[in-house]
Parts: structure tokens; C-alpha cells; sequence
């Protein structure tokens, strides 16, 4: 279609295709998604490594079509259950086959096989003698997108329609007049100080000295998961008590990335005397263990990381379910998230202005983005209101007078 010929109805219809299932053979109705993954059998007698057998299978099923390209594999645990393997023969196997190109391996997820993704229009059947238990059959499940993903996607479409406008390639944008889809306000969950506590106990009694500091630092922060986990010893002025965050750490497809934050800010955040104390308790630790090496702590090494030089960084990810893990083990749940909204809404409670609180967290439009998705839906001003109702509408009630008392004198 040409781009002067592009409505605000061509995209309401696209819009209305994308919360379909992205499934074309799903009409709506229930059905079980048949798969085709070869039983892994190991032959005793055979002279090859059990991996070898393994890759060998799924090599000759990649190459019969019995699995098609982009086709989701089992992950690597499931595959070891069913064949009942170790998950170690399952991961040589797989990675035997992701170095030949077969696969393609996926971070946090299950690989998928290698090629161009084909979307089958039409439901597999059962053939006679399929075993829906060895295959991994499962019952299919609608996955549309979401209506805040739709509405990202036209976000970016608006600037690029506003940028073919500014250019005088369009006399008009056609965004202007299309329907976006409605979504639900999500309320944040925010974790109570004594959630938090739990958890960081539970850290320290587990012997993680460091994964307790680095929930202490998120907390009192505010930081991100990325910028903790891409924080050097350089990045700390323990004499003035400034954290100062300009870098965050990711690792995508295996590749480990130290850049810039996600809003592209450089904050320099005060910490107290206590988090200052903590932080360097922890570095006279780490150079301690150093200096019985005869290694010095280099300043561009990593706080948060495997080994005491601080050469690699945690994964972000692994810091998630290690958190999540944590929690469920002091009884509590909490993840890297939720502290981001503690600290929004505990400073808001205390009496802190949205502006500071914004520039903590590293928000930008004012504090427009704290207020929406970080702070506690049922501030302190509004309790204080209720409080203030309560005192007017129970003696009331009872006959007495009214309280003199009022929401002035609390301010």
C-alpha cells in the first residue's frame, strides 16, 4: 500500500488483527497443540556418547521436516525428564547442534529451531501410535498481543508518521484518527519495610552477605537491576556518601553489554552514613581475600560480581530469580521490581517532593511516570483524609458534636 493512501481505519484494522492469537490455525475454539519431537533412546550397544545419540535424533528429525523451522523446542530439563537423561547429555547435545546451526538458542528461554519461522495455518493431528505424554503435547493457548504492546507499537508509528509529515512526505498523519485499544491501569505492588527486612535477613542467614547488600542498595536507591549489577568500585564516593549511576549491565543472546541507563541520566545519589558503612565493610572484605593473594582491588572492578576481582558482573537475570528464591524462602514475595516501587512510594509517604523522587529513580516528564506506575495507588495525603472523615462522621453519629480538629492542623 502506498503511504499517502495509509487511513486511520487500515490501522484500526490492523490493530484489531494483532489482539487475535498469533496462532493462524486457532479459530478461537479449545485444541491441543500436537508435537513431533522424536523419543531420545539411548542405545546401549551403540559405540557413540549418549549426546551424540541425542543430537543425532534430532538432527535426522530437524532434516525430515518431523520438526519445522522455528519451531519451539522442549526446554532442556523437560527433555531430560521424558527421556530420563541427564540434563547435562541434553545441553551437549544441544549445543552440539546450536554450534551446526540447526538451533538457535535463546537466553531465559527454550531454543527454537534454526531457519526462517514458518506459521502453519492448519492443526497437526494426532497420527496413529503418537504418544502426546513422550512428545510434550500441550493444550493450545491463545497468546495475543497485549493492548500496552499495541499501543508502543503505534507510539512508534506516531513518530514516524509525524517525522513523514515534517519531511512533506505526508500532508496529514493518519495515527491521528486511529482506535487504540483500551487497557487496564495496573496497580503496583508495593512491598512493606518489613517484607524487605525479611528478605535481606533471609540473604544474610544463607550466607549472601552480597546478594543482602545489593537488595539494601535497591531499596535505598531506587536503582535498577541493570545499573546495581553494572556498578564499579569507581562509581562510589564512600567519604562524600554519593552512589553515582551512569552505566547499566545486560546480557543478550550471550553477549554482555555495559551501557548507558535506560534514560539516558547520570544521577549522583546520596546514601547514608549506614549504607555507606555496609558498602565498605563489603570492599575491605573483598580486599582482604585479594591482598592474601598478593592482587590488588582493581577501581573499575564490579561490585556485584562472581569472582572477588569483579571482573564479570552479575546477570540481571540471575539476580532476579535468586531475589525470588530468597523471598520464597523467608515466606515472603519480592522481586528487583517491587523495590523500585518501595522506594517510590515510602518517599512519597514521608513527605518527599514527586520532583526528587522522580530524579531518584531516574524518570524523566516531571514525575509523571513515578506517579503513574511507581507510587502506592493510596497515598499518605489520602489516608490522612479518610483519618480526617472518620473523625467528622463518628461523633456525628453518636450525637456529639464535631471535632474541632482538621486536615489544617496536620500540615
Amino acid at each position: 500500500m502506498e503511504l499517502r493512501k495509509l487511513r486511520g481505519p487500515v490501522l484500526d484494522t490492523l490493530y484489531a488483527r494483532l489482539r487475535r492469537c498469533g496462532n493462524l490455525a486457532c479459530t478461537g475454539r479449545p485444541f491441543t497443540e500436537h508435537r513431533y519431537f522424536p523419543v531420545l533412546a539411548i542405545d546401549g550397544g551403540d559405540r557413540r556418547r549418549a549426546w551424540q545419540q541425542v543430537a543425532e535424533a534430532i538432527r535426522e528429525a530437524i532434516g525430515a521436516g518431523q520438526l519445522a523451522s522455528g519451531e519451539q523446542l522442549p526446554s532442556i530439563r523437560a527433555l531430560a525428564r521424558q527421556a530420563g537423561l541427564r540434563t547435562a547429555t541434553v545441553r551437549h547435545a544441544l549445543e552440539a547442534l546450536a554450534g551446526e546451526g540447526l538451533i538457535t538458542p535463546r537466553q531465559g528461554r527454550p531454543a527454537v529451531v534454526g531457519g526462517q519461522p514458518v506459521q502453519p495455518t492448519k492443526r497437526r493431528t494426532a497420527k496413529a501410535g503418537h504418544d502426546c505424554a513422550l512428545a510434550g503435547c500441550m493444550p493450545h493457548r491463545c497468546r495475543p498481543m497485549s493492548a500496552r504492546t499495541i499501543r508502543q507499537i503505534h507510539s512508534i508509528l506516531s513518530g514516524a508518521f509525524a517525522a513523514a509529515v515534517r519531511w512533506e512526505w505526508l500532508d496529514r498523519s493518519p495515527v491521528s484518527s486511529a482506535r487504540l485499544p483500551k487497557t487496564r491501569p495496573r496497580s503496583p505492588a508495593t512491598p512493606s519495610p518489613a517484607t524487605v527486612a525479611a528478605v535481606i535477613k533471609a540473604a544474610r542467614e544463607a550466607n549472601l552477605d552480597l546478594l543482602a547488600l545489593y537488595v539494601w542498595l535497591a531499596a535505598i536507591t531506587g536503582a535498577r537491576r541493570g545499573e546495581l549489577c553494572g556498578l564499579q568500585w569507581a562509581d562510589i564516593d564512600l567519604d562524600s556518601g554519593i552512589v553515582h549511576i551512569a552505566y547499566s549491565y545486560f546480557v543478550r543472546s550471550g553477549q554482555r553489554v555495559r551501557k548507558d541507563t535506560k534514560t539516558h541520566q547520570d544521577r549522583h545519589l546520596a546514601i547514608d552514613p549506614v549504607t555507606a558503612a555496609m558498602i565498605a565493610v563489603q570492599k575491605r572484605e573483598t580486599e582482604s581475600r585479594l591482598s592474601e593473594a598478593g592482587v590488588t582491588l582493581p577501581q573499575n572492578a564490579y561490585i556485584f560480581a562472581g569472582d572477588p576481582l569483579g571482573s564479570v558482573p552479575w546477570n540481571p537475570d540471575w539476580v532476579s530469580h535468586k531475589i525470588a528464591e530468597v523471598a520464597s524462602n523467608a515466606g515472603v514475595s519480592l522481586n528487583i521490581k517491587a523495590l523500585r516501587h518501595y522506594t517510590a512510594s515510602q518517599l512519597l509517604a514521608g513527605g518527599l517532593d514527586l520532583r526528587n523522587t522522580a530524579a531518584r529513580l531516574g524518570h524523566g516528564g516531571g514525575g509523571a511516570t513515578t506517579l503513574r506506575h511507581y507510587a502506592d495507588p493510596v497515598s499518605e495525603v489520602d489516608r490522612r483524609a479518610a483519618a480526617y472523615l472518620a473523625q467528622l462522621t463518628a461523633p456525628t453519629a453518636s450525637g456529639n458534636s464535631a471535632p474541632q480538629a482538621g486536615l489544617r492542623s496536620e500540615e
